[in-house]
């Protein structure tokens, strides 16, 4: 059998021995150019079938981008192998990620509408964009109602500090003063 070395140094015109430089590149951008490349090639499947064989990790071989295969660019994998290592996020992982929290987006609105309709899926349809559903209206809504009938309530009590302790406009009113005067005897 013939290695891949011997056809390549038999075959002229190669774009990978014309301008090796963007095959192993560190730029996502030109090894996506050099997997261009590799289209017209008529080592293709010899060249993939030897990066397969020797488990390359780095460089464009038959028109695989093996960094980016390692790394799982354009997958949501890839997208966080990118945020871990600090690298910039190339246009293919950013649309994978998108893809995925539209998704994951999607699961949590149909598990709100499978109840009727929630406060979470009203927040759902807000960040996927859209007009909220009528149930998710109403549980949003009845939250509404709910806090600000809470809050007038809460006009009513007398003021505490954060520790749920009267403060001492409380003390100072007539109502509490004989309390102030008995936790102070």
């Amino acid at each position: 059998m013939t290695s891949l070395h011997d056809l390549m140094t038999r075959t002229p015109g190669l774009p990978c021995r014309l301008d090796p430089d963007p095959f192993f590149s560190s730029s996502p951008t030109d090894r996506q150019y050099a997997a261009r490349q590799c289209h017209g090639c008529p080592l293709l499947l010899a060249c993939m079938r030897h990066a397969l064989a020797a488990d390359e990790q780095h460089g464009v071989w038959g028109g695989v981008d093996f960094e980016a295969r390692a790394t799982g660019c354009g997958t949501e994998r890839g997208y966080r192998v990118h945020i871990r290592r600090g690298t910039a996020v190339d246009s293919m992982c950013q649309a994978a990620h998108d893809e995925f929290v539209e998704a994951d987006r999607r699961r949590r609105l149909a598990e709100a509408h499978a109840v009727g309709g929630t406060v979470r899926g009203y927040w759902m349809h807000r960040r996927l964009g859209e007009e909220a559903c009528p149930g998710c209206k109403g549980a949003q809504a009845r939250k509404s109602a709910a806090h600000r009938e809470r809050r007038r309530a809460g006009a009513e009590r007398p003021v505490t500090d954060l520790r749920g302790r009267r403060s001492a406009e409380a003390l100072l009113c007539p109502e509490t003063a004989v309390h102030a005067l008995a936790l102070a005897g």
